[in-house]
C-alpha cells in the first residue's frame, strides 16, 4: 500500500503497487473429525439419541432414517475424564462404493479410536444389520476390522427389541462378541456401556502428541523479495524488428507490481531503470522511440519524452478518473 513510500519529504504518497505473482495449487483436502469413541450403526439405529443422553450434544433426533447427514461431537465426562464422541451418520450397505454418501462418512470412522457398534435391537434383522456394517468397514478399510470394537444392542424398552435378545445374544456370544444392551431413550444400561467403552481406551497406548499435520504436497521455497540486484539483467532484442526483451528476475518482478494507474509510480520505474544501467543497456542495443520493451509479461513502448510530455499525455489519458480504480482502462505504459 502507499503506506510504506512514506518519507519526511512526501508524507501523503499517491502511489501503490499490485501484489506479486503468487503460486497457485489445486489442494483436495479431506476434513475427518477427530474423537475418541465413533458410533456407527444403519440408518435410525438411534446414535444421535444415545450421544444426547451422553453428552449436552443436540443433534437432530427423529423417528426417520438420515436424520443425521453431518456427524456430530459430544463430550462425555465421567470421573473427571472427558471422551470425545462422534455421531457417524447411518451407513447402508453398499457404502465403501459411495452409496448414500457412505465414503464420506466412513472416512470419520479412521479417526476414531474404540467404535461403539449400535445395533437396531427392534430390526427385522438385528444379526444382518449388525454384519453388514462390519462388511462394510472392513472393505472400505481393512484396518478398521483391528480397531476396538463394542457391540450395544439399542431400543432395549421396545418388545420386539426383548424378545429378539436371547437368541441375539447366544448368537454374538458364539462368535465371540459379548454384546451390551441398552435403551438410549430411558438411558437404560448407559454407565455400564461406557465404562467398557473407557476400559477399552485405556488399553489402548497414548497419542503421540503433534503440532500439525504435514501436508503431502510441498511448496519450494521463493526467494525473498529484496534479495535479487536490478542490476542483474540481459537485454535481447532485434532493433529491424523493434522488439526487445530485458531479461532479470528483479526487474521482472518490479514491473509486474508497478501499478501504471499511478504517474509516481511510471517515473518511479523509469528512475529504476536508469540507475541499474538497463535504460542505457537498451540506447546501447538499438531501441528506438516506438519500440516494444518486454520485461516479463509486461509489455512497454519505448519513447524519447520528456517527463513533462510524458505527465501531459498521462493526464490527458486520466483526466476525470480517480487514480488507483481498477474500472477504468490502462493508461499507455511509455518508458
Amino acid at each position: 500500500g502507499n503506506a510504506s513510500f512514506k518519507r519526511g519529504q512526501n508524507k501523503a504518497p499517491t502511489i501503490a503497487e499490485v501484489g506479486e505473482v503468487c503460486e497457485e495449487r489445486w489442494l483436495n483436502l479431506e476434513l475427518k473429525l477427530v474423537a475418541d469413541v465413533g458410533i456407527v450403526g444403519v440408518p435410525n439405529a438411534g446414535k444421535s439419541t444415545l450421544l444426547s443422553v451422553l453428552s449436552n450434544a443436540k443433534p437432530k433426533v427423529a423417528d426417520y432414517p438420515f436424520t443425521t447427514l453431518v456427524p456430530n461431537l459430544g463430550v462425555y465426562e465421567r470421573d473427571y475424564q472427558t471422551t470425545v464422541i462422534a455421531d457417524i451418520p447411518g451407513i447402508l450397505e453398499g457404502a465403501h462404493t459411495g452409496r448414500g454418501l457412505g465414503l464420506e462418512f466412513l472416512r470419520h470412522c479412521e479417526r476414531t479410536r474404540v467404535l461403539v457398534h449400535l445395533v437396531d435391537g427392534a430390526s427385522r434383522d438385528p444379526l444382518g444389520d449388525y454384519e453388514a456394517i462390519n462388511t462394510e468397514l472392513l472393505l472400505f478399510n481393512p484396518a478398521l476390522a483391528d480397531k476396538p470394537q463394542i457391540v450395544v444392542i439399542n431400543k432395549m424398552d421396545l418388545p420386539d427389541a426383548i424378545e429378539a435378545w436371547e437368541e441375539l445374544e447366544a448368537t454374538l456370544l458364539a462368535r465371540g462378541v459379548t454384546p451390551l444392551k441398552i435403551s438410549g431413550a430411558t438411558a437404560q444400561g448407559i454407565e455400564p456401556m461406557m465404562v467398557q467403552v473407557q476400559r477399552a481406551l485405556d488399553a489402548l497406548p497414548p497419542v503421540p502428541e503433534t503440532s500439525a499435520t504435514q501436508l503431502a504436497v510441498k511448496v519450494p521455497k521463493r526467494k525473498k523479495r529484496g534479495t535479487d540486484r536490478f542490476g542483474d539483467f540481459t537485454v535481447e532484442g532485434d532493433s529491424h524488428a523493434g522488439v526487445f526483451f530485458l531479461k532479470g528476475e528483479a526487474l521482472q518482478r518490479f514491473a509486474q507490481m508497478t501499478n501504471w494507474d499511478y504517474y509516481e509510480s511510471i517515473t518511479r520505474f523509469q528512475s529504476i531503470l536508469k540507475a541499474c544501467g538497463a535504460h542505457q543497456a537498451l540506447e546501447e542495443a538499438g531501441v528506438k522511440a516506438g519500440d516494444t520493451v518486454i520485461i516479463g509479461e509486461v509489455n512497454l513502448e519505448w519513447s524519447n519524452d520528456s517527463e513533462t510530455d510524458i505527465l501531459e499525455r498521462w493526464s490527458g489519458e486520466t483526466a476525470g478518473r480517480s487514480q488507483g480504480s481498477k474500472h477504468w482502462p490502462q493508461p499507455a505504459r511509455v518508458l
